[in-house]
């Protein structure tokens, strides 16, 4: 029963890094599935091979970040962030 337990609460478990200021900082092939990154300073954040399944990102400033090869990210997931032409976007971007 035990064993259950912990697997139940680390299904439950989600990085919160709302409002966070991260900049320049390495999260290349980080697990952020189910992460709130919203409203995070993510400036020049290196995300490449990141796994970004279900990752609200509402409002994070992904400017200069690098999201080469990251996974799970959808069209709707960037258009509720803030990216500029420095903001280097996955090659294919799933509905």
């Amino acid at each position: 029963m035990a064993a259950a337990i912990r697997t139940e609460q680390r299904e439950a478990f989600k990085i919160d890094l709302s409002g966070a200021f991260i900049r320049r900082t390495d999260l290349s092939n980080a697990n952020l599935k189910g992460a709130n990154l919203s409203d995070a300073d993510c400036t020049n954040v290196n995300f490449r091979g990141a796994n970004l399944q279900n990752a609200i990102l509402d409002g994070t400033i992904l400017r200069g970040a690098d999201l080469t090869g990251v996974r799970n990210l959808t069209r709707s997931q960037i258009a509720r962030a803030i990216i500029d032409d420095r903001t280097i976007l996955p090659s294919e971007l799933p509905e």
